[in-house]
């Protein structure tokens, strides 16, 4: 069975959800990677301490204290401001969130409404064109009207080869030196001037030639298209009085069943629908730069972390470490040598754990690019109009299958690709019409005109109609 445009925009949806939750998790792993990163450095300042203990026994417990007491505050400071920000951004999504449930349950509420006036609007089109097959006078004159194509066809058919005609002999005469000589004098006519030896000498270079035969088979040639144009333009006009009054008849019926009122209407939701659509779209937009910015604060080198490391480093460079490292090796003890050795190897613990988030990021980098495609993806689908009742997808469509195998963003390109291809329209009234005249009423008088006209001259009604509409703009109902 097929699926609906609803069915697959509550999927696309659902892909969006599951890639902020790989999002989520993705910073989840590095607010775990940061933890154990603050409990390294801890055990690190702890051996630092110990260290500086062992090597300055004039200075107290006290005074060591004192000093982390000193640098504490400053970088709890710059931690509470950077968790009041994320605190702040995850309220911001929190609230996009439930604007984001309105919304979309305003454009489903619009949706609804687009296709119910759709559908009156193809059930007012069915009544006209019934009404106006069961007419007396429109059935004459749409068999007018087709009688009119037919015959106009046939001329069109026939200037087709008389132009052809003409281009393929003119050129002889044309190029033939004598005969424009001849034509050029006017030779024949009443505007030939000549006399004595030289009327003589043309009169015969005239006879040697033929000139007078081919004379008149060059002016039938020359004037023949001109004359057939000159009818068809008449034929033209007429056929379109004809259809001047066809439209009228359905125009005037169309006001009668209340047409107009429909068209505002729809026009009306449809601005509505639009409005709703922009509204969605906004709001996935502030919700990914939220994303990014929640993804910059789980950066380490973000400006709050920057802060922090910038008042630890002063702290470290008031400790002189090379003349420490130079003590411990002038010492028989072997503590202090133990210490730093745990030094080394907390400093070599911490580079694997941030190769290892540097990966996770790149990760959450390639996660993010991937959420907003899909978002971009799902206001493409909103936009086409993909999201009503009345769009079809064939039942082999897997959205959620295909987004969660999404390794980049050109796998989500390629979904569109997917959806694209295996959409179609439900069928409808209109569906039957023919897909040159485009505006519902056009439609309709076509399918009118063919059904009165009878089957022997049904296409030709069609096609009248369809000149008209080719070389007069649309008129509303």
């Amino acid at each position: 069975m097929p699926l609906t445009g609803p069915q697959v925009h509550q999927q696309l949806l659902t892909a969006q959800a599951g890639q902020q939750n790989r999002l989520q998790q993705a910073r989840q792993q590095i607010q775990n990677a940061d933890q154990r990163r603050e409990q390294l450095e801890q055990q690190r300042d702890h051996a630092m301490v110990e260290l500086a203990e062992y090597f300055l026994p004039e200075l107290t417990p006290d005074a060591v204290r004192t000093t982390w007491q000193e640098i504490r505050p400053t970088i709890n400071e710059i931690l509470h401001r950077k968790e009041q920000a994320v605190d702040d951004l995850r309220q911001q999504l929190d609230q996009i969130a439930l604007q984001h449930g309105h919304a979309e349950q305003t454009l489903t509420e619009w949706n609804a409404q687009h296709d119910l006036i759709e559908e009156e609007i193809e059930s007012l089109a069915a009544t006209i064109e019934s009404r106006l097959g069961a007419d007396l006078k429109f059935a004459q004159l749409s068999e007018q009207a087709a009688r009119a194509e037919a015959a106009l066809e046939r001329a069109e058919d026939n200037l087709n080869e008389a132009d052809q005609d003409a281009a393929r002999k003119l050129p002889a005469y044309e190029e033939s030196d004598l005969f424009t000589y001849l034509k050029d004098r006017d030779f024949g006519t009443g505007k030939y001037k000549p006399r004595g030896m030289t009327r003589r000498i043309d009169r015969w270079l005239a006879k040697l030639i033929g000139y007078q035969q081919a004379k008149r088979n060059y002016d039938f040639l020359k004037s023949t298209p001109e004359s057939m144009r000159q009818i068809i333009a008449e034929d033209r006009a007429a056929l379109d009085t004809v259809m001047a009054e066809l439209e009228r008849m359905r125009d005037d019926l169309a006001r009668e069943l209340g047409a107009d009122a429909l068209k505002v209407r729809r026009e009306q939701i449809t601005a509505e629908r639009n409005q709703a659509t922009d509204t969605l779209n906004k709001l996935d937009q502030r919700s990914e730069q939220i994303q990014r910015d929640l993804n910059a604060l789980a950066d380490r080198h973000c400006d709050y972390y920057q802060k922090a490391i910038a008042a630890f480093r002063g702290m470290i460079e008031r400790s002189d470490t090379r003349a420490l490292q130079q003590r411990a090796r002038q010492t028989v003890s072997l503590t202090d040598d133990q210490i730093i050795a745990r030094m080394n190897g907390l400093e070599s613990e911490i580079g694997q754990l941030d190769a290892t988030v540097a990966g996770w990021r790149n990760q959450i980098s390639t996660h993010q690019q991937i959420f907003e495609a899909i978002g971009r993806l799902i206001q493409r689908f909103r936009s086409a109009g993909f999201a009503s009742g009345r769009c079809l997808f064939a039942d082999s469509l897997d959205v959620l299958g295909s987004l969660a195998r999404a390794d980049d963003t050109y796998d989500v390109e390629a979904v569109w690709d997917q959806i694209r291809r295996t959409q179609s329209w439900g069928p409808s009234t209109m569906d039957r019409i023919t897909e040159v005249a485009t505006h519902p009423m056009t439609q309709v008088l076509l399918n009118a005109m063919a059904s009165a006209a009878g089957a022997a001259l049904q296409e030709h009604a069609r096609r009248a109609g369809h000149r008209r509409n080719r070389h007069y703009p649309r008129r509303p109902w």
